[in-house]
């Protein structure tokens, strides 16, 4: 054992001491103080023992390690040559120089599309023409180095747009370079660019993250080779737009002189089988790939306590069903949001099975291995077919019509590729199979091929380009203050008929998932998917579903006593559920309540969930809450955004006393919500159109205009 040895002298510190200890013994207060007992005597020695202490700190104990940033140091800044550490650039114009890029590829993105699509892109450049591209996520790099980009590099932006025409999270350093740009600060005419935007035309601002970046570009000289261009997501139409602004990219390039090539299908990740099999799935509880962050809880089973209808007639179900947090180490408040993870309809995972000849082989282990550290694994590293197709790939999931291009080469006859590449190849054939057919992948194999099993088409593709299967969120109805440990959700179960009914119809992946688990009986025309239990054999007692919670900004006031103008549609006036069923119980208890005014709209009288309930609040709180409902289906038409116009001076009114505005439900209701109240404070206060922005604005700066909204 090596023996100790202390960074100082200790006699040398002694010395340095004694002068200190002499001068504090000398002290009145000390000598006065002379120990009259124990206790007293316990007292002086502490008081030395404490300034040795505080003097020693640093030099005898508790020295701060000379290495201690090693620790927060990236791995990939670190050499293991003998020549050192070098530091990675954040100037992204000399990174391109020096790594001999042709391009730069940046992303902006919150739900990860934008990223996978710039990934896309990377790649298919170098295989295509040789361009080697540098992918970048913007917040690696810092945006000013942007106006340092040479004319022989090119640089492409794929942005999204989501919220109040908000920029990802990650492009904060660009849009605060962007303000420099418009400001007339910085100028960039070396810079030539391209861009496509992500978003979705129900949202008020759609687009506006690709348009605001686009149009200071411009301003300060930069050259756009290509017209900007923007995927609209209202009709899922994200992919195909993709696709179209791509062939332009690619037909840009040829111009440029670049030759494009013939690629033949290459593999990113390798697939290798054990030869062990197993009956039953793996653990889907544990081997879900999920980060768990600051706002996202990790994924837990939950169990189902109880599940009833709240449709009173018709053909559709909305489901209401309460989870059980039991001991799980998950909380949640308020206005939060549960993410429900499906598992995939045991229909499609037969015919995925099936027409890949994959049977035999369904229950066997494979392993997975990438020949890129940065891409993110789709499915566990030891998993199976059959559990894959289950739990993580979104095998109900349209294909997109490059997809079918690219699984053409593996067709199992020359009829099966011809009718591939005239559906792949012809964007109005892709258009007019999937207006009227839901085509998986699955079932694209199927029509390709009625009678040939698809053993030729690589498992490793089949991977590749599938998606991983996500989490659906619902606004929880239920509140943690009333019911802390146990979470309500309000679902509607989506069933989609497109083109003939008796030809395809969407089933709401989720939706009929939670149906199934819930054991209400569907009010559907159509036949039901059916899934997978996790404790299967059980009924609805002891069911579970796996769920993870994630914080929302969408709170009630601390105050009990501000007013709320709620407004909903649908399902979306779950999380008002909670927010009255809180501020009852203040009242009931003698707490200050400040007024509510309540809009809900639906179809009609047979759709309005929770009326009982409403009706038990009412009587609670009295005066204190108004409701006014609009039913689109039941006498004159009228939809929740022409109530609102019709009661905009009372919003205004409890809006000017201080009340927080609250919208929950489709983008497009929102959209013609702030439309409805801009108008209003525009005739009562005589307002031009800016002076209304700012208003808006300032409501939603201050929280007191609040939105949660979906597609």
């Amino acid at each position: 054992m090596e023996s100790l040895s202390f960074p100082v002298d200790l006699s040398d510190l002694q010395t340095k001491l004694n002068p200190l200890f002499q001068s504090i013994l000398a002290l009145p207060a000390v000598q006065s103080a002379k120990p009259s007992s124990t206790a007293d005597g316990v007292a002086v020695l502490l008081l030395l023992l404490s300034a040795l202490g505080y003097l020693t700190h640093g030099r005898v104990w508790d020295r701060p390690d000379p290495h201690h940033g090693i620790w927060f140091e990236r791995p990939q800044l670190a050499d293991g040559a003998s020549s050192g550490r070098v530091a990675a650039t954040r100037d992204v114009a000399q990174k391109l120089t020096e790594g001999d890029y042709h391009c730069v590829i940046f992303w902006g993105s919150q739900s990860g599309t934008s990223e996978r699509f710039a990934e896309t892109l990377g790649r298919e450049c170098l295989s295509h023409f040789g361009i080697s591209a540098l992918v970048a996520d913007i917040s690696d790099y810092d945006s000013e180095s942007i106006s340092k980009i040479q004319s022989k590099h090119l640089a492409i932006f794929i942005l999204s747009t989501y919220g109040e025409g908000d920029p990802s999270d990650n492009t904060a350093g660009l849009w605060d370079w962007i303000k420099q740009v418009k400001d007339k600060k910085t100028r960039v005419e070396n810079l030539r660019y391209l861009a496509f935007g992500l978003g979705n035309s129900n949202y008020k601002y759609y687009n506006r993250v690709l348009d605001v970046v686009a149009d200071a570009l411009d301003n300060a000289g930069a050259n756009a080779l290509m017209p900007r261009q923007k995927a609209d997501d209202a009709n899922g139409g994200t992919e195909e737009d993709f696709q179209v602004w791509k062939d332009d990219l690619f037909a840009l390039f040829r111009k440029l002189g670049f030759e494009q090539k013939t690629v033949e299908y290459q593999p990113t990740i390798e697939l290798t089988f054990s030869g062990e099999t197993n009956s039953e799935d793996s653990n889907p509880a544990t081997s879900l790939i999920h980060q768990q962050t600051s706002t996202q809880s990790a994924i837990v089973p939950l169990t189902i306590k109880s599940a009833h209808e709240l449709f009173a007639a018709g053909d559709r179900n909305c489901i209401h069903m309460e989870l059980d947090l039991g001991n799980q180490d998950i909380v949640y408040k308020t206005g939060d949001h549960i993410g429900i993870w499906p598992c995939n309809p045991e229909e499609e995972i037969k015919r995925l099975l099936n027409v890949l000849g994959a049977q035999a082989r369904m229950h066997e282990y494979f392993s997975v291995k990438s020949d890129n550290d940065s891409v993110k694994p789709k499915v566990p590293s030891l998993t199976t077919l059959e559990a894959a197709f289950r739990y993580h790939l979104e095998i109900c999931a349209p294909v997109a019509r490059k997809t079918v291009q690219e699984i053409a080469q593996f067709a199992p006859t020359p009829e099966a590729k011809a009718k591939l590449l005239e559906i792949g190849q012809n964007r109005e054939r892709y258009e007019q199979l999937t207006s009227n057919t839901h085509i998986t992948l699955a079932r694209l194999l199927q029509l390709a091929s009625p009678t040939e099993q698809w053993t030729s088409l690589p498992l490793a593709f089949v991977i590749e380009n599938l998606l991983p299967l996500q989490p659906r969120y619902y606004s929880i109805s239920s509140s943690s203050v009333i019911a802390p440990r146990r979470i309500a959700i309000t679902a509607l179960v989506v069933n989609k008929t497109i083109g003939d009914k008796s030809t395809s119809t969407i089933h709401g992946l989720t939706s009929n998932y939670l149906l199934s688990a819930s054991d209400v009986t569907s009010n559907a025309t159509v036949p039901t998917p059916s899934y997978q239990r996790m404790n299967q054999g059980q009924r609805l007692q002891g069911s579970k579903v796996l769920a993870h919670v994630r914080k929302s900004k969408f709170k009630l006031p601390i105050t009990s006593s501000t007013p709320l103008v709620l407004i909903s549609a649908g399902t979306g006036f779950a999380p008002f559920r909670a927010f009255l069923q809180e501020r009852t119980k203040l009242h009931v208890i003698g707490k200050p309540v400040g007024k509510i005014l309540l809009f809900f709209g639906c179809r009609n009288k047979d759709d309005f969930i929770y009326q009982e309930e409403l009706n038990k609040i009412q009587g609670e709180l009295g005066y204190k809450l108004k409701i006014v409902t609009a039913f689109s289906r039941d006498g004159p038409k009228t939809y929740v955004q022409d109530r609102v116009g019709e009661y905009a001076a009372e919003v205004l009114e409890l809006l000017d006393a201080g009340a927080n505005m609250y919208i929950c439900g489709k983008a497009s209701m929102a959209r013609e919500v702030d439309m409805k109240m801009e108008d209003a404070v525009s005739k009562a206060k005589s307002l031009g159109e800016t002076e209304v922005k700012a208003w808006a604005d300032s409501l939603k700066k201050r929280g007191k205009w609040k939105a949660d909204v979906w597609g």
